[in-house]
C-alpha cells in the first residue's frame, strides 16, 4: 500500500489584483483620450486656417517648461519607488521624493490654470471657436487627471506609514505610481497636439 505525500501548490501572481484593476482603469482611459484626441484631428484637419484667425496664441514656452516639471515629477516618483525595492532598510521610510512628486505636480496643475485665466482674459473660451472648445476639452480632462493623481499620490503618502509589510508597501507603490505615469505620458502627446501644430 503506497500513500502519497501531497504538497500545498504555491500560487505565484505575476502581478498584484491592485495592478491589473489599475491596467484596466488605465486602458479605459487611454481610449477616451484616443477618442478626444481623434476627434480633435479630425475638426482641425476640416478648418483652413488653424488656430482660427482672432484667437490668442497659446503660450508654447511657458508650457514646455511646465512639461519638463510634470516629466521631473516622474523621475522623482520613479526614484521614490526604487528606493522600496533596495536592500537597504534605512531608506524605506524616506517619503521626500513623494512630496517633491506631489509638489511638482502641483505647480504644474497652479501654472496650468494661471495659463486659463490669461486665455480667458484674452478671449478663448469654449464659445469663441471650435479651437476654444477643444483647448478646454483636452488640456481641462487632463488637467482633472493630473488632480486626481494627486489625490492618489497624497492617499499613498499618508497610508505608506500604516501598512506593515515592505511587499504591500511596493504593491500601493506600484499600482499608485501607474497612474500617475499614464498621466505624464499623455501630456506630451496633448501639448505637441494642442500647443505645436
Amino acid at each position: 500500500m503506497e500513500s502519497t505525500i501531497t504538497a500545498p501548490v504555491t500560487e505565484r501572481r505575476i502581478a498584484s489584483n491592485g495592478v491589473f484593476g489599475m491596467i484596466f482603469v488605465l486602458a479605459t482611459e487611454a481610449m477616451f483620450f484616443a477618442g478626444l484626441i481623434s476627434a480633435y484631428i479630425v475638426n482641425r484637419a476640416n478648418v483652413m486656417v488653424w488656430p482660427p484667425a482672432g484667437q490668442p496664441r497659446l503660450p508654447v514656452g511657458a508650457t514646455a517648461f511646465n512639461t519638463l516639471i510634470l516629466i521631473v515629477s516622474a523621475v522623482t516618483l520613479y526614484l521614490f519607488g526604487r528606493q522600496f525595492r533596495a536592500p537597504q532598510q534605512y531608506v524605506r521610510n524616506n517619503t521626500r521624493l513623494l512630496t517633491i512628486t506631489l509638489l511638482l505636480g502641483t505647480i504644474f496643475l497652479i501654472i496650468q490654470g494661471t495659463e486659463w485665466i490669461q486665455l480667458l482674459n484674452f478671449g478663448l473660451t469654449t464659445h469663441s471657436s471650435i479651437y476654444g472648445a477643444f483647448f478646454y476639452t483636452l488640456i481641462g480632462m487632463h488637467g482633472i487627471h493630473v488632480l486626481a493623481g494627486l489625490i492618489i499620490l497624497s492617499y499613498l503618502l499618508s497610508s505608506l506609514g500604516k501598512l506593515k509589510s515592505d511587499e504591500s508597501k511596493r504593491n500601493k507603490i506600484a499600482v499608485c505610481s501607474m497612474y500617475w505615469y499614464f498621466v505624464v505620458m499623455v501630456w506630451p502627446i496633448l501639448y505637441a497636439l494642442v500647443y505645436l501644430s
